[in-house]
């Protein structure tokens, strides 16, 4: 009986081992035709529970068996993988998806436009005018010369004979110092009249016979009688004209000019910085008015080794606040671009302004010229509105609409992440909008 309990209880352990493979089979996909793996032997040890009184010692039994487990087909394990592998590629998906969304980044380029004003305002002040003078000597850079030339002058001839009488033309008279004087013409001498006496004369013209300074006779040097009985010869008046030949200096033009243009500018440097004391903080002079006046002791071609030369300016100028002045200039460009340009544009740094002119008077009147660039401003709710229209359109169409909008010159449009590229995410939130030139 005990023999016969043992044997079914291994049956029923063997029964159950076969079916729980069985299962296993079934779970892992493997048929249970497929072919058997080779048999393993499988030991089962059995020990007998002694009863209460025993009669003899129960010996020991071995029961040997051999079950046969199941070997995976590759078909099992290709399946098992694939049904492995989805769900997991699945969720690799959703995570790149949720770390790498479909976005798009539109680079804008708003329109530009320059404005060139011409106009006037009334600001600014006159500095107080300030004269100066400065003076120069320099020597003479001019050269003479003088050719060697007779003397002139007059002889006055008396005749005391109650006669008229004749000097011929060529007749000499020598001074004591040996210069000899020649008239050129007849000279014809009334007769005295005898009541009451008085001697008749003619004065005629008379020259010295040589050349040079030694002619120039002092009047009376002829005081003699000559040619005739009661002749008297006499110059009354210094002879004159006279020269030496010789080689002098002389002023020149450049004599005049070169230190006057000197002075005129040391003069300017120093009128500018005098000037330039009476601007306060911000102030920009505009360039002096002046009047210049300039004199010398000598004129061009006179005989001379030096030649002073003065010059002598009053200047003045007029002054303005350069941050005044851009802000009012600013104010203008204001309403001209309004008006030109239309809303939304704003202008860019600082205008460029030149003054061109200046009116002194008893409110000093600026002329100036100002160049200005000015740039399209997307303001955020434009921005805003460009997004949502442009949102899931295709390239080419949110490229149209965007340059439909006002202000915007062009754009470019790049695509990043997981998603149909060839249109722009359906979501605003998941377009960036970069304006490069416009101002915030």
């Amino acid at each position: 009986m005990q023999g016969n309990h043992l044997q079914e209880e291994v049956n029923r352990i063997v029964a159950g081992m076969d079916n729980q493979n069985e299962q296993d089979d079934l779970e892992q996909g493997i048929s249970p035709i497929d072919e058997p793996a080779p048999l393993q032997d499988i030991y089962v040890y059995i020990v007998r529970e002694h009863d209460e009184a025993p009669e003899q010692p129960q010996e020991e039994g071995i029961i040997e068996t051999t079950l046969a487990p199941h070997k995976p087909s590759l078909l099992a394990i290709a399946v098992c993988f694939f049904a492995l592998l989805l769900p997991l590629a699945s969720i690799i998906f959703q995570l790149s998806l949720a770390l790498n969304p479909f976005t798009a980044t539109v680079t804008i380029f708003p329109k530009s436009q320059q404005i060139v004003f011409n106009g006037t305002l009334q600001t600014g002040r006159i500095l107080a005018p300030i004269t100066l003078s400065q003076s120069q000597t320099v020597p003479t850079t001019g050269t003479g010369h003088q050719d060697a030339s007779a003397a002139t002058g007059f002889i006055t001839l008396y005749n005391g004979l109650f006669t008229e009488q004749t000097v011929a033309a060529g007749t000499l008279f020598t001074v004591s110092d040996g210069v000899q004087v020649v008239i050129h013409q007849n000279a014809v001498i009334p007769a005295a009249i005898p009541d009451p006496l008085a001697f008749g004369q003619v004065t005629v013209a008379a020259q010295a016979t040589g050349m040079g300074s030694r002619g120039n006779i002092a009047a009376y040097d002829i005081n003699q009688t000559c040619c005739a009985s009661g002749i008297l010869a006499k110059n009354t008046t210094a002879f004159h004209g006279g020269q030496d030949e010789r080689d002098f200096q002389t002023v020149s033009q450049a004599d005049i000019d070169t230190p006057s243009t000197l002075l005129k500018t040391h003069l300017s440097q120093e009128l500018t910085t005098a000037l330039q004391k009476q601007l306060t903080t911000g102030d920009v002079m505009l360039p002096p008015a002046c009047t210049l006046t300039g004199r010398s002791d000598h004129q061009p071609g006179d005989e001379a080794a030096t030649v002073n030369v003065t010059v002598s300016a009053t200047c003045s100028a007029v002054a303005y606040n350069q941050d005044g002045l851009r802000a009012k200039v600013t104010d203008l460009l204001q309403s001209q671009a309004a008006k030109k340009l239309g809303a939304g544009y704003r202008i860019r740094g600082n205008p460029h302004i030149i003054v061109t002119s200046a009116t002194p008077a008893k409110q000093v009147t600026l002329a100036f010229r100002s160049v200005s660039a000015w740039g399209y401003v997307l303001s955020s709710t434009e921005q805003t509105a460009v997004k949502k229209v442009i949102a899931g359109c295709t390239m080419e169409h949110a490229m149209q609409l965007l340059a439909s909008f006002p202000g915007i010159e062009t754009a470019t449009i790049k695509a990043s992440g997981f998603g149909d590229d060839t249109r722009l995410p359906k979501d605003p939130r998941n377009i960036a909008l970069v304006v490069l030139s416009g101002m915030s």
